[in-house]
């Protein structure tokens, strides 16, 4: 009964995604060399991130760290309003003093104004451009490749031009936070 039981629960620990962990192997490819990795205390992979085109920028000092910062930002807000991400559901308890059902509702609408607000300062240009860029692998969990995004988006064939391209936009955008900030200063 005892080997019975070890098989079930390894049977259902296999088919449990939370428990699958990540492959060290895989992560020694050549292909996954942008993966930023973190461990456990134990030495064992806790989290795995695939950099992308934005912290390329930033570690070869192509992009400032307003520009980074302000990317992140509207992709928290990103899937904040898609619910993905860091944008997920709260699975406590709810007892004495539960939200309101409403209260993720109201969460997502702010996303939605705080992303309009933000892309409509940034221009039109770099609004499209980051915005193709970001949703793609907020919601879809899906990078694009940034090149091509940026060509379809801006016509822009030379790859000098198309990185100047993307680093104006993200400037863009950082300048546009900062506009808002400064306004909810006031």
């Amino acid at each position: 009964m005892a080997i019975a039981r070890r098989r079930a629960a390894e049977r259902a620990r296999d088919r449990d995604p939370g428990a699958w962990g990540i492959d060290g192997d895989q992560l020694r490819l050549d292909a996954n060399r942008f993966v930023e990795t973190r461990t456990d205390p134990a030495g064992r992979i806790g989290r795995a991130r695939r950099a992308d085109v934005f912290d390329l920028f930033l570690a070869r000092g192509k992009l400032s760290g307003a520009g980074h910062a302000a990317v992140r930002r509207l992709q928290d807000d990103m899937a904040i309003l898609h619910r993905t991400l860091s944008g997920g559901g709260e699975f406590g308890p709810k007892i004495d003093r539960s939200r309101r059902p409403a209260a993720f509702s109201e969460r997502r609408g702010a996303a939605g104004l705080r992303i309009d607000a933000a892309l409509g300062l940034a221009g039109c240009a770099s609004a499209r451009l980051i915005s193709a860029l970001c949703e793609a692998e907020v919601v879809l969990g899906q990078p694009r490749g940034w090149r091509a995004v940026v060509e379809r988006e801006t016509g822009e064939r030379l790859a000098d031009a198309q990185g100047a391209i993307l680093r104006l936009a993200c400037e863009n955008l950082a300048g546009a936070y900062g506009l808002i900030d400064r306004n909810r200063g006031r």
